[in-house]
C-alpha cells in the first residue's frame, strides 16, 4: 500500500480555475465555504488516483469509479504517445500570469512528449462538462502549462468522466495563448470588481446574473438579482396579487415575511416542474443535457417476527438484532396504553415513557421550527 496523499487541506485561489466557469457566468458568484458527501468521495478518488492505489476507497461504487478512469487514462494517452519518451507530473501546481491579474491551479496529471503536452482532469461526479475549447478551467490551466514550459507549442487538455463514460478533449496551440489570457483576465477582473460590493450590501442588478448555478452561492439568499426572477416566478403563478418586495433587504424582518410567503409559491411550483420533468423523463423524454438517474430504493422490513427467525437461522442473536433496530417510541407507547385497562390508556403510555426518559435511553434531536 503506498501512502495516500491528503488533498483536503490543499489551498485555493481566490479566483481558482475550477471556479471560473461560475464567476463567468455572473460576476458576483462566490462559491460557499465547507464540503460535501460528493465532494468528499471526489477528492478520496483524486488521492488515490495520484498514486494509482484504490486501497483507502472507502466502498465499491469508488474503486469501481477509479478503475474505469484509469482505463480511460491508460486508453487515451497509449492512443496519442505510443512509445514515445515522455515525462510525466502529477499534481503540478501551474501559475497563470494574466492580464492585470494573476491565479493558479493543480493540474491532475501532465504529460510531455516532444513539444506537445497532455494535461488531465478527472472529474468524479456526474455534472456535465464544457468540451475543453469552451471551458474555462482547461483554457486557465492551458494558460499556465505553457507559462511554465516554453518549448510547449501544443496542448492537448482532457477531461475523464468515468460516470458518464466520456472522454472530452481538445487541442490548444501557444499561438493561441494572447487570446486565452484576454479570456480568463476578463472574467477574473469583473469578478474582482463585482465580488467585493456583497461587503458593502449588494452589487446592482445589472452586474449580476441568476443562473443554474446560484444554488452553489454564498450569497444565494441575498442576492436581488436572483430574488427579482423569484419575485416574478411567484407572480405569474400565484392567483393573488402579491406586494412589491425590496428583496435587497432581506434582514428586515417584515421584508423577510414577505419573501417568506413568496418562497413558499415557488418552491411548490419547482416542485411541480421538477417532478413533471422526472414523470416526463421515466416515460421515454429525452432532454438537452438533463438525464435521468435513479436514486435507489428504501427496503424496509415489514415482518419483525420473521425477521428474528432467519436472523437465527445465520446464527445471528436476537440481542444483535435489537441493537440495530430503530423503535418508533410514539408507536411504542401507543402500544403500551392499547394493553391498559380502559380509563387506564392514556396514563400508562406516559409512565412508559416517563420511565424509558428516566433510564436515559432516549435521545432527543434539536427541536425543529417552522413559521404559519
Amino acid at each position: 500500500m503506498k501512502d495516500t496523499p491528503d488533498h483536503t487541506s490543499r489551498d485555493h485561489a481566490e479566483f481558482s480555475p475550477s471556479s471560473l466557469k461560475y464567476v463567468a457566468a455572473c460576476s458576483g458568484y462566490n462559491g460557499r465555504s465547507g464540503t460535501s458527501a460528493a465532494a468528499e468521495k471526489g477528492t478520496r478518488i483524486h488521492e488515490a488516483l495520484e498514486v494509482r492505489d484504490p486501497s483507502a476507497l472507502h466502498d465499491e461504487e469508488e474503486v469501481e469509479i477509479y478503475e474505469e478512469t484509469c482505463r480511460m487514462e491508460d486508453n487515451f494517452l497509449a492512443s496519442i504517445i505510443g512509445d514515445a519518451e515522455n515525462k510525466e507530473y502529477h499534481e503540478i501546481q501551474v501559475d497563470v500570469e494574466l492580464d492585470g491579474t494573476s491565479t493558479w491551479g493543480t493540474c491532475d496529471r501532465l504529460t510531455t512528449f516532444g513539444d506537445t503536452a497532455i494535461m488531465g482532469d478527472y472529474k468524479t461526479g456526474i455534472s456535465i462538462i464544457d468540451e475543453p475549447e469552451k471551458n474555462w478551467q482547461a483554457k486557465t490551466y492551458t494558460i499556465g502549462a505553457f507559462q511554465k514550459f516554453p518549448d510547449i507549442k501544443k496542448i492537448i487538455f482532457v477531461f475523464y468522466i468515468p460516470v458518464r463514460g466520456e472522454v472530452l478533449h481538445g487541442e490548444f496551440k501557444r499561438k493561441d495563448l494572447p487570446k486565452l489570457i484576454t479570456e480568463v483576465s476578463d472574467v477574473i477582473k469583473a469578478g474582482e470588481k463585482i465580488r467585493p460590493l456583497w461587503e458593502e450590501g449588494a452589487p446592482e442588478l445589472g452586474d449580476l446574473s441568476p443562473n443554474v448555478n446560484c444554488r452553489f452561492c454564498a450569497y444565494e439568499d441575498k442576492c436581488p438579482a436572483l430574488g427579482a426572477i423569484a419575485f416574478e416566478v411567484a407572480k405569474r403563478v400565484s392567483e393573488n396579487t402579491l406586494p412589491d418586495v425590496d428583496i435587497s433587504d432581506p434582514d428586515n424582518p417584515e421584508t423577510l415575511e414577505q419573501l417568506w410567503s413568496i418562497a413558499k409559491i415557488v418552491t411548490n411550483w419547482a416542485t411541480r416542474i421538477r417532478a413533471k420533468a422526472v414523470a416526463m423523463a421515466r416515460d421515454g423524454a429525452e432532454f438537452p443535457s438533463l438525464r435521468l438517474r435513479s436514486m435507489g430504493a428504501s427496503r424496509k422490513c415489514n415482518n419483525n417476527t420473521q425477521l428474528l427467525d432467519i436472523a437465527s437461522q445465520f446464527n445471528l442473536p436476537q440481542e444483535e438484532i435489537i441493537k440495530l433496530a430503530n423503535f418508533p417510541l410514539k408507536k411504542v407507547a401507543d402500544a403500551v396504553g392499547s394493553a391498559a385497562p380502559e380509563g387506564e390508556k392514556g396514563r400508562m403510555a406516559q409512565e412508559f415513557m416517563d420511565a424509558a426518559e428516566a433510564a436515559e435511553i432516549i435521545d432527543t434531536s434539536d427541536t425543529r421550527y417552522t413559521l404559519t
